[in-house]
């Protein structure tokens, strides 16, 4: 179950995507000779934090340090599958992420978060997996999903993402939230001095944990 894994620090830029932009923008991927790498999937993500849901205000008041947990898994949100613990931490304009494999798990509907959530708490401490205590001190606070496509620039040092069908939940308020834009993120490492341009996109700021807590709840400002 312990199986960590970590992903060394790149940049993420991200962008929004009018779906009616989305033919152009294919089109100048497939023009820079971008190639799409996996069939498009499903990813769902149960975001966790703190009571004071330090992790939105952290993102709003733009600290250069900053972590994220959260716990995703791939393919149909409702059915059993392998689950995994993510923390990813944002330094200065560098992300990097680490993972533990927490194994098959079920969420049986989005009234079934809370018990999901206590399943794989409870399971861990069983298994004497502590995830260095994180996990102690958080509670689900978002749910999304997303279908995702991914395209790999010819250079192999450029990897893009699209998108789209973004639904959130909030466990807390119980109010959803669906996102009409396609997220589109360019991710390379810090070795990797430029990246293309594309006249379809402009870029931005945008956390989707962020914009689903917004937007599911009267907690902050508008995002």
């Amino acid at each position: 179950m312990e199986n960590h894994q970590k992903n060394k620090y790149r940049y993420e830029r991200k962008y929004i995507l009018s779906p009616i932009n989305l033919p152009g923008f294919l089109y100048e991927l497939n023009s820079k000779d971008y190639i799409e790498i996996y069939t498009e999937r499903t990813i769902n993500n149960l975001y966790l934090d703190s009571c004071d849901l330090s992790s939105v205000q952290d993102n709003i008041n733009g600290l250069s340090n900053r972590k994220k947990y959260r716990i995703r898994w791939y393919g149909p949100s409702f059915s059993k599958s392998k689950k995994q613990f993510e923390i990813k931490k944002k330094s200065e304009f560098l992300n990097s992420k680490s993972i533990t494999l927490l194994g098959d798990y079920k969420v049986d509907g989005l009234k079934d978060i809370e018990r999901f959530f206590f399943e794989i708490t409870e399971s861990l401490e069983q298994n004497n997996v502590y995830i260095n205590n994180s996990l102690k001190h958080l509670f689900p606070s978002l749910f999304n999903s997303y279908e995702r496509r991914y395209f790999l620039s010819k250079d192999q040092k450029i990897r893009i993402t699209i998108d789209s069908f973004l639904n959130f939940y909030s466990p807390i308020t119980t109010n959803k939230f669906e996102e009409n834009n396609l997220i589109v993120e360019a991710k390379y490492s810090k070795d990797t001095i430029r990246i293309d341009s594309f006249k379809h996109l402009n870029l931005c700021k945008y956390s989707k944990y962020v914009k689903g807590v917004l937007s599911t709840s009267t907690y902050m400002p508008v995002y």
